[in-house]
């Protein structure tokens, strides 16, 4: 089934932060160093200002929420760049690095030919996009599984992309977000649910097999997706 958004509290979501904070602390050594830029520039700047320029003290109110944005930014830019290099060449990458982005139904292993060659399908304000893994192999069983859908979609665009490290992939597993959001928006939030439920009811070829995801991939992922939805 495709993966649901379910709301989080505030106290949920400062956890899933802190839990950011500690998995990519103990992958990124410059983690720390960044991070403490990030949150101490605002008050260095304001105080220099304060203390000549007569600023108002009232300023540090301003200096404590860039401070805080700053530090977010910084952490959800670490954390992804942590969890990209730690995806590459596992089983899922590709599913393990989109699940969860905002505006998109990701549904893992609509097809596979095995437990590393599969096929996952994302919906979306672009169409659908269907995400191969596994080598050349794959892109066969793409385009049997854009066909299978075509005639469910009709005339939505169905994008289709092979992603890996090797050669003839289309591009990098690690690039595969970043392509994602920067396809067109062909249809409108309303339409893009409507076509998930359509295809979700034609069912999956094969379950993503257990644990083909690195526990430490899932950690990060769902401290980035806490604050991916806050945006």
């Amino acid at each position: 089934m495709a993966q649901q958004q379910e709301k989080e509290t505030f106290g949920s979501r400062l956890k899933t932060i802190g839990m950011a904070i500690k998995f990519t602390n103990q992958r990124d050594k410059l983690f720390l160093p960044l991070e403490a830029a990030a949150i101490l520039l605002p008050f260095v700047i304001v105080t220099a200002l304060v203390v000549f320029a007569r600023f108002s003290l009232l300023w540090y109110i301003s200096a404590l929420f860039v401070a805080l944005l700053a530090g977010l930014i910084v952490l959800n830019m670490r954390t992804s760049k942590v969890v990209n290099k730690e995806a590459v060449g596992k089983p899922g990458a590709a599913y393990a690095l989109i699940d969860g982005i905002r505006g998109w139904t990701v549904t893992p292993g609509v097809a596979a030919l095995s437990e590393t060659q599969m096929v996952h399908r994302a919906v979306g304000k672009a169409g659908v996009v269907l995400l191969g893994e596994g080598g050349p192999k794959t892109r066969k069983l793409l385009g049997q599984e854009k066909k299978r859908i075509s005639r469910v979609v009709g005339s939505t665009p169905v994008y289709t992309f092979l992603v890996g490290e090797g050669q003839g992939d289309d591009f990098s597993v690690t690039e595969v977000r970043k392509r994602l959001m920067k396809l067109p928006k062909n249809i409108d939030s309303k339409a893009a649910n409507h076509i998930a439920k359509r295809l979700d009811a034609l069912g999956i070829g094969m379950a993503i097999p257990k644990g083909p995801i690195p526990t430490s991939v899932n950690q990060g992922r769902a401290a980035r997706r806490a604050m991916l939805r806050g945006r």
